[in-house]
């Protein structure tokens, strides 16, 4: 891409920079469509080497989310979690009451 050189915009008067102001307004709206746009190309594409649909992959993505946001589990019961974040779940308040530590519930390499 070649250089330009830049504008004097002290030389402009308020019309000259109000519509390069405005023209401006509308090539970033343009470019970050364009830029959105290009993004689900891709997606698409990596949608189809999957076989599979965007949904599919953002489904998929959500749930691996939710497992990954996951920093404690009951050893007894491993549909009993708790990510750290708000109220301790009752079953881990009466563990930490009969004297287990929160770090005996921490999951892998936290």
């Amino acid at each position: 891409m070649a250089k330009k050189s830049p504008v004097d915009l002290q030389a402009l008067d308020v019309d000259e920079l109000i519509a390069i102001t405005q023209n401006a307004q509308q090539l970033i709206a343009e470019k970050q469509h364009q830029r959105l746009y290009d993004a689900y190309e891709k997606f698409e594409a990596i949608a189809e080497s999957c076989n599979a649909t965007i949904d599919e992959i953002l489904q998929a993505g959500e749930q691996l989310e939710k497992k990954r946001s996951i920093k404690y589990r009951n050893p007894n019961n491993s549909e009993e979690t708790w990510t750290g974040r708000g109220r301790k779940p009752t079953w881990l308040v009466a563990a930490i009451d009969q004297g287990k530590s929160l770090n005996d519930f921490l999951i892998g390499d936290q």
